[in-house]
């Protein structure tokens, strides 16, 4: 039976169609800018209907930017959405929409591990660790072959693990988070707050009013040194929340992704993984790979979310 996933993020929603692991069809719209959760959502049914234009597919999974209560189908207020500062219950009104057929939601994150871990780079392993860094630093967990989301929704969140032992707060640059070193929001934010002689240089690089994935690695082709302390500075935040996981939970396996990460290349990864290397307990450590999937691996996530074997 055929199944549908949607991938629902702050600039674009993409949809697919997949029978047995493969997408057969796809379709993509923009998220809207205004119009609140009613235009949203409206958006999510669109792609549905285009990429189902029969109504055949048994059942519809979500992945949605938030912290997604597991069971609920209710998305909390959404900072990427315009103008969602309030519970919406997505998996009903989309449900209604499209004959009443199931549809399970869960956070964006969350499905793109079970991707990873079903049919990407953690095939094979029981007990993963999904970390993808982007505009923030999200987090999925596989374990004995289960997606977990933890009652809240909250688990394998190393993102808002802290990694500094001060609240950094009163520097406007975050408070010690994972996320405060290798999230490109608040990389930018350092550079801005920076009075580095080097960060005019790295400012130049800024396109529609942002510092994207490919200007920090412009800036690390062209060596400027505080561009290269902030990647380090990165890359270590990111392997000690991860060793630390891997103790706390036996991990086996690590899977790393997101525009960011993914944009720095082989050259990020490996020395992610070195710096894991080097915290590991007892000689016990897990390896960090690539993500395989890329910008479908949400999509195809949610829609695996809705098969039995994956509740």
């Amino acid at each position: 039976m055929t199944t549908i996933g949607i991938d629902l993020g702050g600039t674009k929603t993409l949809a697919v169609l997949v029978d047995q692991g493969e997408v057969v069809a796809k379709a993509k719209r923009p998220t809207p800018r205004a119009g609140g959760p009613d235009a949203v959502l409206n958006t999510v049914v669109r792609v549905a209907e285009m990429v189902d234009p029969g109504g055949d597919a048994h059942a519809i999974g979500i992945g949605a930017p938030g912290p997604v209560v597991p069971g609920s189908g209710i998305l909390p207020a959404a900072p990427n959405l315009p103008d969602w500062d309030h519970d919406v219950a997505v998996g009903e009104f989309v449900s209604e929409r499209l004959g009443a057929r199931p549809v399970v939601v869960d956070n964006d994150v969350n499905v793109a591990t079970l991707a990873e871990h079903r049919l990407g780079a953690g095939r094979g392993f029981d007990n993963m660790l999904g970390v993808f860094a982007g505009t923030g630093v999200g987090a999925g967990l596989i374990l004995d072959g289960a997606l977990r989301q933890g009652p809240r929704g909250l688990a394998g969140e190393i993102g808002h693990t802290f990694v500094a032992f001060r609240d950094l707060a009163d520097a406007s640059v975050g408070r010690g988070e994972t996320e405060d070193y290798a999230g490109r929001n608040s990389l930018e934010r350092r550079v801005r707050a920076s009075n580095d002689p080097d960060a005019a240089a790295i400012l130049d690089l800024v396109k529609d009013g942002r510092l994207k994935s490919k200007a920090w690695s412009d800036a690390r082709a062209a060596a400027n040194p505080l561009a290269l302390c902030l990647l380090d500075d990165a890359a270590a935040a990111l392997a000690t929340a991860i060793a630390s996981a891997v103790v706390l939970l036996d991990i086996e396996l690590v899977v790393l992704g997101g525009g960011f990460a993914e944009r720095l290349g082989e050259e990020f990864r490996a020395r992610v993984e070195g710096e894991v290397m080097t915290r590991a307990f007892a000689d016990t450590t897990a390896p960090v790979r690539a993500a395989r999937l890329g910008d479908v691996g949400g999509a195809l996530g949610a829609a695996l979310l809705v098969e039995p074997a994956s509740r």
